[in-house]
């Protein structure tokens, strides 16, 4: 016998194996297996998020974060490419953030979408860097240990004349990441009007005694230009319980022309035809600074302000004559507006949650009205919110609800208003397992009319309306709930059912009368009536060919309806949907939108939108990407929407025209090109916009 000596334990087993093996040889049968393949989870879904993973090929043509949601098809998002906007599928506003920092739509552009990790669909976060948001959105980026990129884009329209070029660069250096965003955004257009027949019936017109008289206008030529530029710089300092984050912006629109020509005729006689002018010019311009402050106190307990300082200027200048009658309305507005919003995240244990909230904001407007009806307008408001949200959360469900309370000081020109109301939200998540999520939200809460609806100041319009504010407008009621189920079976199908239904009660119109100097119209804001809207939509998402094939169908039934002073009905059944092949660099994607009806909460009118669609081809590789979108190819017309409304004095039959549905070609292209040590990429800055205004319109 032949002893041999083992120097360790493995070589002892792996001897035992090898004699075993040949000691069995005779008595084992050799099999041939199936293929075995492991499919990674690209989605999953729990009580408070759903975590999606973008394919590689959707990141590599996606020429922004907007173009990669589109791409992604997340079922319980809706998203449109033309107004770059992103909400759920039951309408409401998403907070869109990248690695817990707020994005703007600029930021969104800017992205370099091969650096997005994971995205996730947040319900009712917890993080106080979502400063209470209901829905979010946040992108997880790629890190930087040190270095940055820059990103070139340029846009071009054609068929419709408009230019956009931007830059934005990063640039991480230990824990501070420096963002720099500049853009141009060049726009003409000879093609923008109104075509309205009006119907004006008066008690007792010039002296005259009762008259109805029909009003018909009629586009004759239009110039118009814009240019508007955004110019910010951010610095923000980064660890695991601090951010510190520091913006400063601004942004400049001027509109140097803006020329209409209308043909007027009118019936009976009343006044003789003719053709109306109107030279109009505007400028805005507005500088932003923005800081917030994240700390996290302690492992249960975490605070973020925000505090934001703007300064707009804003001036408006319109000449409009028919014959000899002119109207002159020209405006400055210089405003003021602070912000300040501290919240707070308590978690008190891992079932219990609480998050005060607290916000504060003034804004302080001087509006000085030259020509016709000069005066000077005065604005100061205060207004506080306090809120206090509270979510339990435990396996597979959570639930909540919050109550806010809002202080609002108005004073108009003398004229104070003072006023408190609340808010409230009650909410729960249900999730079995990670491939179904049910969600049912209630709220309800007063609304505050918007600052010029208040407005004492009286102006003319044209030689037979007139129009102003109401300050006593009075803060109206809303309620809405809403249901959304969320089925993910696989990665092949994606499945979310909603319903919705939303109500107004004696919500802010305005109401026309006779009233006006000498008998003529008079156009003012109330509270009339309540307005009311449900629908139930499905929205399904199918990929096929192993992901290089995606299809989206979403149909829906809407119901509208109004009482009051405009009170009517619509019912509809309405669909869109998409699709995108990807083959090798490239992409193919097409939409469409069937044509739609809505009833407007707010002014009576009942429009109507011509049928969408979209065609496009897309190009990735490297650094590099390219993209052509035909948009309403077939569609010669320059009419976006028609519009009907029907009040008691006053009748109105109104089509709008404009750039936004005829047909364009979009050429985009865009360069990135990095530098330094890729650990991380995010957090993109973008322009600010020009702030609101309290100008009356």
């Amino acid at each position: 016998m032949i002893t041999r000596r083992y120097t360790s334990y493995a070589a002892l087993l792996c001897a035992m194996c090898s004699y075993a093996q040949t000691e069995m040889s005779d008595t084992i049968t050799s099999k041939e297996l199936n293929e075995i393949v492991v499919e990674a989870q690209n989605q999953r879904t729990s009580a408070t998020s759903t975590t999606y993973i973008p394919a590689s090929r959707q990141k590599n043509v996606a020429t922004d974060a907007i173009s990669l949601l589109s791409q992604m098809a997340i079922p319980q998002l809706s998203v449109d490419l033309m107004s770059q906007s992103v909400k759920t599928i039951s309408g409401q506003s998403v907070a869109i953030y990248i690695d817990y920092v707020a994005a703007t739509a600029q930021d969104l552009s800017g992205m370099r979408t091969t650096d997005v990790k994971k995205v996730e669909y947040l319900l009712n976060p917890t993080d106080p860097r979502f400063r209470g948001a209901q829905y979010v959105v946040n992108f997880i980026m790629q890190k930087y240990e040190w270095g940055g990129y820059t990103k070139l884009n340029a846009d071009q329209w054609l068929g419709v004349k408009r230019s956009e070029a931007d830059v934005y660069s990063k640039f991480v250096y230990k824990r501070m990441t420096f963002d720099l965003f500049a853009n141009e955004i060049y726009l003409t257009d000879r093609h923008s009007g109104t075509e309205s027949t009006e119907i004006f019936h008066f008690t007792d017109l010039y002296g005259q005694g009762p008259q109805t008289v029909e009003r018909t206008s009629l586009p004759t030529s239009r110039r118009y230009r814009n240019n508007s530029n955004d110019v910010t710089f951010r610095a923000l300092y980064n660890t695991d319980k601090l951010q510190v984050t520091n913006q400063l912006s601004f942004a400049n629109s001027s509109v140097p022309r803006n020329e209409a020509e209308s043909s007027l005729i009118y019936s009976d006689d009343f006044m003789p035809s003719s053709t109306a002018r109107t030279i109009a010019s505007n400028r805005s311009w507005s500088l932003n600074y923005n800081h917030e402050t994240y700390v996290s106190l302690s492992e249960k307990v975490g605070l973020d302000v925000e505090a934001n300082y703007s300064y707009n200027h804003n001036t408006t200048n319109s000449d409009y004559t028919d014959n000899d009658f002119s109207i002159v309305n020209n405006a400055k507005e210089n405003s003021n507006i602070v912000r300040v919003t501290p919240c707070l995240v308590w978690n008190i244990n891992q079932y219990n949650s609480f998050t005060p909230f607290i916000h504060g904001e003034y804004t302080g407007s001087t509006i000085d009205y030259y020509g016709n009806s000069p005066s000077r307008q005065k604005y100061d408001v205060w207004a506080f919110v306090g809120s206090l949200k509270y979510m339990f959360q435990k396996n597979q469900w959570s639930a909540g609800g919050s109550v806010s309370g809002v202080y609002a000081n108005t004073n108009l020109s003398g004229t104070k208003i003072e006023d408190t109301y609340p808010q409230c939200n009650v909410f729960g998540m249900y999730s079995p397992n990670n491939k179904n999520q049910i969600e049912i939200d209630y709220a309800c809460g007063k609304q505050l009319p918007d600052t010029y609806q208040k407005s004492p100041n009286i102006l003319q319009q044209d030689e037979l309306m007139w129009y102003t504010g109401t300050p006593e407008l009075k803060n109206y009621w809303m309620h809405q709930v809403h249901g959304v189920y969320t089925w993910l079976p696989n990665n092949k199908w994606q499945l979310a059912f909603n319903g919705n239904y939303y109500v107004a009660n004696n919500r802010v119109v305005p109401v026309y009368t006779p009233d006006g100097p000498e008998g003529t119209m008079l156009r003012r804001y109330v509270n009339n009536g309540d307005y009311r809207y449900g629908y139930v939509t499905v929205n399904g998402t199918a990929k096929f060919l192993n992901g290089k094939l995606v299809a989206r169908l979403t149909p829906g039934y809407y119901l509208h309806k109004t009482t009051g002073e405009y009170a009517q009905s619509l019912n509809q059944l309405n669909c869109s949907a998409q699709i995108t092949w990807y083959f090798g660099n490239f992409y193919l994607f097409g939409w469409f939108s069937a044509p739609t009806k809505y009833l407007s909460s707010t002014t009576g009118y009942r429009e109507t939108v011509p049928t969408r669609y979209l065609l496009q081809l897309g190009w990735g590789r490297g650094s590099w990407r390219a993209s052509v979108r035909a948009y309403n190819f077939l569609r010669s017309s320059w009419e976006s929407s028609s519009q009907v409304m029907a009040g008691k004095y006053y009748q109105s039959d109104v089509r709008t025209f404009g750039m936004g549905e005829h047909m364009r070609l979009q050429l985009t292209a865009s360069y990135t090109f990095g530098y330094g040590k890729k650990v991380q990429q995010g957090n993109e800055v973008g322009g600010s916009g020009t702030g609101t205004s309290a100008i009356l319109k």
